[in-house]
């Protein structure tokens, strides 16, 4: 298993991507769970921005990694 996931994060744009996956879940969820973002505006502001921006950048990664292969 651990040889099976070296074989797939072995490329810089897929561990990106991991990396970028786990920060849309924990934005995600952040949003959707915290009462942060309703007490601070600002913050809610800056925390519901941040999720197209990550989506733009998932998928610009994407489109690397295909062009890649």
């Amino acid at each position: 298993m651990k040889r099976y996931l070296r074989e797939i994060f072995d490329d810089r744009l897929t561990k990106a991507a991991a990396v970028l996956l786990f920060l849309i879940v924990v934005v995600l969820a952040f949003n959707t769970f915290s009462d942060f973002t309703t007490r601070f505006p600002l913050l809610g502001m800056f925390s519901f921005s941040l999720e197209p921006v990550l989506f733009l950048v998932g998928g610009v990664i994407f489109v690397l990694a295909i062009r890649r292969i």
